[in-house]
């Protein structure tokens, strides 16, 4: 029966062209706004829900601004998450409460309204309202979809046979050439056959087929058919984990939606734990190819429902960096894989945040394919979205430069930059400080670290913290794609002139990366592959990330301690000592004034001894 069925697709593909051709496309003609009405809730019969969660929801539905800023429509709640630390001063109750974030959708004005919720005193603590964006859909949008596509005549006709469910693996797909350009609720199947691929589109606002469209992807049968998720979730999914290592101390936990999140992140320095950041993590994944389609992947364990996540493989790795023999650090890890990782259109993503015992820091992120191009020169470009909600020596009073060739330039107002010359001798590109002198360079990739990346080639923003904008898990990022070949990644919506002197401020790093291929490498387009996946035993990753190193603190000078001393009332030999030390390089301030004061003290107690004496 399979055997004819792919006949059927091998005879339907001789018919038309196998290079991005279309099939079928939606007409142009505008559909009418749904009917406004209250907001549809989760069903517990569609994906499970604890009594604690239903009442957050209950509780959001229920608030006026919510209500409010939801405004007329059709509107859903699409997801109901747990909310983690470390909380702003406005989400200050969840510290001793049990919080939730409430994602809920407006189909009609395509916006989400999330609200944090403190379900233990039955308080909403902040509503706000982003246009163009979705959250994670839940299982019954899911489910939908797989019905809208098993139920398209069209679909029928291309493939020659209705697929079952098992064989729809959705994401969140964009076409350029179509109402799924990037803020619209959309979804994307892909069906295999020995000769190309069909592409499925659904429209889920007006939940309809948007488009279907052939292209030429042979691919081996046997991985023809998708598991959307792993049996079992990693057993460390959601749960905070602390880890404490060569003068570090931070949490780590894998998110619904947001990948692997660090927290609370200090070093300690003259036996203090300084603050170093307080939230970093990976927002979403742009796989954008050159036809004008693509991807935004979620990464993290999802939300209970359907949505478009790709999962965990495996729980959180905290391992060893080496140099040679030595251990200079460590690295918490975290991989994420679709279940047919190795074969067309599964991808396969990680995070590596690496801690030196030197105070250094790098957040990395890889990206392995294998992509959904024509497995030659059309394939993807990956650009990872990380934020940094950097905290050095505390979350205020936080500058940040840029280095123009001759001095560090100070930033007083957001902005973005392309990552270019110049660079000082070290490599540094950029330097973030706080009103202490306390701060680090940032060193983005160039190609010298070591781990096969050949470069960056990353945007940069600077915006004012504010905790709508990535203090929870975070909907897809507003007036962005998967396809923008510019600065318009997402984080460019939150740069409105706000103040970056002395401020909470927050870094957001993408980074770019290519692929080359294997058939690129064989036919002289490339010196080695990259981004890129033959199977699971070949492949060859892409990292990317910025390293944050220390600016030395400024050593004190020699300082001549019969001044000291003559300040304090003491002659310049008394106790029997010298009083004059020179503070090396490598001696702080806090030594050398204790030193000081037990000095004191004991010319102190000898001269009472002597009174005693007599």
């Amino acid at each position: 029966m399979k055997k004819r069925l792919w006949q059927s697709i091998a005879l339907i593909l001789v018919f038309v062209a196998l290079v991005a051709v279309p099939v079928y496309s939606a007409p142009a003609t505008q559909p009418q706004p749904a009917a406004g009405g209250p907001i549809t809730p989760l069903n517990p019969d569609d994906q499970a829900l604890t009594a604690d969660q239903m009442d957050a929801q209950s509780l959001a539905i229920a608030d006026a601004r919510v209500q409010a800023e939801l405004g007329a429509g059709r509107t859903e709640v699409f997801e109901v998450f747990p909310l983690f630390g470390p909380y702003p001063a406005e989400w200050s109750a969840c510290s001793t409460g049990a919080c939730y974030q409430v994602d809920i959708y407006n189909f009609d004005s395509e916006a989400t309204v999330t609200a944090i919720v403190d379900q233990a005193t039955g308080q909403v603590l902040d509503v706000w309202h982003t246009d163009g964006v979705f959250p994670l859909v839940n299982k019954r949008l899911y489910n939908r979809a797989v019905e809208i596509i098993q139920q398209s005549p069209d679909v029928e006709a291309a493939l020659g046979f209705v697929p079952e469910a098992a064989q729809i693996r959705l994401m969140d797909q964009i076409h350029m050439d179509s109402q799924c350009d990037g803020d619209r609720l959309c979804a994307g199947a892909t069906f295999y056959s020995d000769s190309g691929a069909l592409w499925v589109l659904v429209d889920l606002v007006d939940e309809k087929i948007e488009k279907i469209w052939w292209s030429d992807r042979p691919v081996d049968m046997s991985s023809a058919l998708y598991n959307p998720k792993p049996e079992r979730e990693p057993e460390d999914c959601g749960t905070t984990i602390h880890v404490a290592r060569d003068g570090w101390n931070l949490d780590y936990r894998t998110t619904p939606t947001d990948a692997l999140e660090i927290t609370s992140v200090t070093y300690n320095v003259d036996g203090v734990d300084r603050p170093v950041a307080t939230r970093m993590k990976l927002v979403e994944w742009h796989a954008h190819y050159p036809s004008g389609f693509g991807y935004r992947d979620y990464t993290g364990c999802g939300g209970g429902g359907g949505g478009f996540a790709i999962y965990p493989y495996g729980n959180t790795q905290v391992l060893d960096i080496n140099s040679g023999d030595a251990v200079i650090g460590f690295e918490v890890v975290q991989d994420f894989r679709m279940s047919n990782w190795g074969n067309s259109c599964n991808y396969r993503y990680e995070q590596h945040f690496q801690f030196f015992d030197d105070g250094r820091f790098r957040v990395v992120t890889g990206a392995y394919g294998q992509g959904c191009g024509n497995n030659q020169l059309n394939e993807a470009t990956y650009r990872p979205v990380v934020r940094i909600d950097i905290a050095v020596n505390g979350d205020d009073n936080d500058s940040f430069a840029v280095w123009d060739g001759a001095t560090w330039a100070d930033q007083t107002t957001e902005a973005w930059w392309l990552q270019e010359a110049p660079y000082t001798a070290e490599g540094y590109r950029y330097r973030v400080t706080d009103q202490s002198g306390v701060g680090y360079y940032i060193e983005p990739g160039q190609g010298q670290f070591g781990d096969g990346g050949t470069g960056d080639n990353a945007y940069m923003y600077l915006t004012q913290h504010h905790a709508s904008e990535g203090d929870s898990d975070m909907p897809l990022l507003p007036n962005t794609g998967c396809c923008n070949n510019n600065y318009m990644q997402g984080p460019q919506s939150y740069i409105d002139g706000e103040s970056t002197t002395d401020q909470n401020i927050v870094l957001w790093y993408v980074p770019q990366s290519e692929t080359i291929t294997t058939w690129a490498v064989q036919n002289g387009y490339g010196d080695a592959q990259y981004c890129w996946t033959d199977n699971t035993s070949n492949y060859w990753p892409c990292f990317s990330g910025p390293m944050f190193v220390p600016i030395p603190e400024s050593p004190p000078t020699a300082v001549s301690l019969s001044t000291l001393a003559a300040n304090d009332g003491l002659e310049p030999t008394q106790g029997g000592f010298t009083l004059v030390l020179v503070l090396a390089a490598g001696l702080s301030m806090a030594i050398a004034t204790g030193f000081l004061l037990r000095r004191r003290n004991l010319a102190a107690q000898q001269a009472s001894n002597v009174l005693d004496r007599h």
